[in-house]
């Protein structure tokens, strides 16, 4: 019998097959509901902590997720968030919208002015594929890289860059950090008050991995009273109902993740997906397992 796929953000005890996205929360309770006849799910997306891989694990569903097809756009999404927080863009932005730029005095010295990212140095956090293209779009601003990471890159891939074993020691010398993590244990609320305090002043954070890396109360004060110049974010805890407190910062650019919003990336992803459960079902090795 043919196998039936659902691409829904429901299921029924009907499907073999499930397509997922991250609004999609497949939690214990929602394994535990299952009749058995579900065996597999292809989840759209890199991260995949919106579901309980244990006890799909439990219930013998594999899971599959989409990583790489995503990675130029997700850097694309990180030199976006560069600049916009830098320039000021979304304060910049409002002010041509509600028409109150014809009301301010052309003062070049104070009005929108922002700060170059030429020349700066950027600190990331995780340097794997999308993490080293981040990097190569942002040497074309002759931006100096600066990294940390599990183990230390091959001098072929660094390309230059230099190697912080400790993020403690790296994050005091950046003047943008960007994050490039996937969401684990160890990564969740990596940014916090502890290492925010490490921060320049002047320094910038951007996000673009996932929204558990992030202390929000943390981030929050510290752009509230100034303690970093700005961030940039495309994720955030709880999606998409995510601390309003966010909205009311100028100093925070913010997107409701849109990392991998493009045609050419969608459709990658949504057809590895598929790929996936068809190679299932072909009793083929999936070509992206995660469970």
């Amino acid at each position: 019998m043919k196998p039936k796929i659902l691409v829904s953000r429901k299921i029924s005890d009907e499907y073999d097959g499930l397509i997922s996205t991250s609004f999609d929360k497949l939690d214990k309770n929602f394994f535990d509901s299952l009749n058995g006849k579900l065996k597999i799910i292809g989840h759209v997306g890199v991260g995949y902590d919106n579901i309980h891989t244990q006890s799909a694990k439990e219930k013998n569903i594999k899971v599959s997720n989409t990583p790489n097809v995503l990675n130029d756009a997700v850097a694309e999404i990180t030199i976006l968030l560069i600049l916009a927080s830098s320039r000021r863009i979304g304060e910049a932005y409002n002010l041509v919208k509600s028409n109150a730029w014809r009301d301010h005095r052309p003062d070049i010295t104070k009005l929108m002015v922002g700060n170059e990212i030429t020349g700066k140095t950027l600190g990331i956090i995780g340097m794997g594929r999308i993490g080293q293209i981040v990097a190569d779009r942002a040497r074309a601003f002759k931006m100096k890289i600066v990294y940390y990471n599990r183990n230390k890159l091959a001098n072929d891939l660094e390309k230059g860059a230099t190697y912080y074993p400790d993020l403690k020691s790296m994050l005091p010398n950046c003047d943008y950090v960007s994050l490039h993590t996937p969401a684990t244990s160890e990564t969740k609320n990596i940014i916090n008050s502890e290492s925010l305090k490490l921060f320049p002043k002047h320094s910038v954070f951007i996000n673009t991995s996932r929204g558990s890396t992030v202390d929000d109360d943390a981030l929050i004060e510290a752009l509230q009273n100034k303690k970093i110049y700005g961030a940039g974010l495309d994720v955030f805890n709880n999606e998409p109902n995510l601390d309003k407190r966010y909205l009311e910062l100028e100093n925070c650019f913010v997107l409701p993740h849109v990392g991998s919003a493009t045609h050419e990336t969608r459709l990658a992803m949504s057809m590895l997906a598929v790929n996936n459960i068809k190679c299932f079902f072909s009793q083929k090795p999936l070509l992206s397992e995660v469970v």
